[in-house]
């Protein structure tokens, strides 16, 4: 079998004109793929919640908890009417 000479100069750069091109699309697949990582990284490790935050979320449950005691608390008929039998 009879193979044809390779041009050295002409594939490194062939490989090098390639390589211009893949690695900034490389490099932008990769920032975005691990930006979601780095963001859950970062709030696990930040402070937390701020205290104005917490105060709001903590008048937010009162008030559910107010809802609830209000709601259960009502008349204790049932929602819905006994079934009528098909066949007395």
């Amino acid at each position: 079998m009879e193979t044809l000479p390779v041009d050295l100069t002409d594939l490194v750069a062939a490989i090098m004109g390639s390589l211009l091109v893949l690695i900034p699309v490389l490099g932008l697949a990769v920032r975005f793929a691990a930006k979601p990582l780095v963001d859950a990284l970062m709030a696990g490790r930040g402070e937390g919640a701020r205290p104005v935050d917490i105060e709001a979320l903590k008048t937010r449950v009162d008030a559910l908890e107010h809802d609830v005691k209000i709601l259960s608390a009502g008349p204790t008929r049932p929602a819905l009417p006994e079934p009528i039998p098909l066949r007395p």
